[in-house]
């Protein structure tokens, strides 16, 4: 899955992200209609696509300098100057007949973004001035900035589209770094900041977790993973059903699997002969050293494997069933490092035999963790005996840090559960839950959302409270 941009990512380079804009309309308005025989006018362009002309043609002017379009004149019928316009390429337009869509499963959403259908955002909670109604044009009759007029920007548009680009069904994308989405969008690395930022506040990204290099992985570097907001209001229907459990005994769900992770490190460095250690000793040497900010990447990368087992295995999850899954354990082991000896360190004595051992017992540490997790989601979303979700794609939302497992929160990819967008189940007593009234996210109040993963919660400015 790709914008038709990235088709061309050799001859945009050094693009800004309002060129590569106009020319993801440009592509995808000829990929559908397959013929743009009578070329484009820049005035018609901006109408169409509620931009200011000003913008229009200087990304038509750039894109001509890039060699993506071709500038022509037309022979004026009378008096006055001929019209210019504009045509894509030869090159483009063959390479557009040959690729086809390319959007993938989110196509409905990037061609929304890449119309000229209007998209209002607002940050959730935020409230706007009574006194002085926002203008949507300015005092010289010209289209207001985006923000004057609740219209999500060009550039926020992009960066969306191309995060939306490389998402799964549920939302989740990993596997693209900083460097990757500047490549892509045109952004320097303060602006790319800046518009990630922008989008956590609107709600298109639900959270993330930041990116994190580690000798326990087997990539030099783990992207950060984002979370995006599919239920949207884009006039499109809901692209998948939100569902929130919360627990009724909140004290025995504080903690999550990597904060016991944590803590047996702690207590083995510390060398705390009153803690009781949960975690094999290999799995703790395995850990020691790392940094903060590695667990939150190892508990996300639980999530995911736990969210190909109920994807794959949500009947067969019963009390107890202990399943084996090859293609998660393959999975598991690639995405870790195994520890190499260090020279004159305690494990040069080991037998070879040995290690592998140790770290065979890492893996399936991790893939009982993993167990353990679906477990918890199957047996307290499994409370609602009316809710099936056989053979439906799923993925694990990330919830507050600090609130363990008292609340957890399921993606469920195009799924009409209820038919509706937001299932809130709170449990009364131990495992009888019952169906909270709320149907959309909206009617959630805010601190809910933050804590539920709905929403981050705003950065504060420096100054405010």
């Amino acid at each position: 899955m790709k914008l038709f941009a990235q088709l061309f990512t050799a001859s945009l380079e050094g693009a800004g992200p309002e060129i590569r804009f106009v020319f993801e309309l440009l592509a995808a308005d000829a990929a559908r209609a397959a013929s743009d025989a009578e070329g484009y006018r820049a005035e018609a362009l901006a109408k169409q696509f509620r931009l200011s002309q000003k913008r229009v043609s200087d990304a038509l002017g750039g894109l001509v300098r890039l060699g993506l379009m071709i500038r022509e004149r037309s022979v004026p019928e009378g008096k006055g100057r001929p019209a210019i316009t504009y045509a894509l390429s030869p090159r483009v337009m063959q390479t557009l007949k040959v690729s086809g869509s390319v959007y993938g499963i989110h196509t409905e959403l990037l061609e929304c973004l890449f119309s000229g259908a209007p998209i209002e955002m607002e940050v959730p909670g935020l409230q706007s001035r009574p006194a002085k109604q926002r203008m949507t044009v300015t005092k010289a009759g010209r289209p207001a900035p985006p923000g004057a007029s609740k219209q999500l920007s060009v550039c926020n548009r992009l960066l969306f589209a191309t995060l939306l680009a490389r998402a799964d069904h549920c939302g989740v994308v990993s596997g693209v770094g900083g460097p990757e989405l500047r490549q892509l969008t045109g952004f320097d690395a303060t602006s790319l900041k800046h518009r990630l930022r922008r989008l956590m506040d609107l709600g298109l990204i639900r959270c993330y977790v930041p990116g994190v290099s580690s000798s326990i992985f087997s990539k030099a570097r783990v992207s950060s993973t984002y979370f995006l907001n599919l239920n949207l209001s884009f006039g499109c229907p809901s692209h998948c059903t939100v569902m929130v459990h919360l627990a009724w005994d909140e004290e025995a769900k504080r903690f999550t699997h990597t904060d016991n992770l944590r803590d047996d490190v702690v207590a083995y460095l510390s060398g705390r002969s009153d803690w009781e250690l949960s975690t094999p000793l290999c799995v703790i040497r395995f850990l020691v050293g790392q940094r903060s900010r590695v667990y939150p990447v190892i508990q996300i990368m639980l999530y995911r494997y736990a969210s190909l087992l109920l994807s794959q295995h949500w009947s067969a999850f019963l009390p107890g069933a202990y399943l084996w899954d090859d293609e998660l354990y393959a999975m598991i082991r690639r995405d870790f490092r195994q520890p190499v000896p260090k020279v004159g360190g305690d494990n040069t004595t080991a037998e070879p035999g040995s290690r592998e051992d140790e770290w065979v017992e890492i893996i399936e540490h991790f893939y009982r963790l993993t167990h353990e997790i679906a477990h918890e989601f199957r047996s307290r979303f499994g409370q609602a005996g009316s809710l099936s979700l056989d053979g439906v794609r799923m993925s694990v939302l990330p919830i507050a840090d600090d609130l363990g497992y008292k609340a957890i929160t399921l993606v469920v990819g195009l799924s009409s559960i209820y038919a509706q967008e937001f299932v809130w189940l709170e449990e009364e007593r131990p495992t009888v839950v019952k169906l909270r009234l709320e149907k959309t996210e909206s009617e959630v109040c805010l601190q809910n959302r933050y804590d539920f993963g709905l929403l981050r919660a705003p950065k504060r400015r420096a100054g405010k409270r």
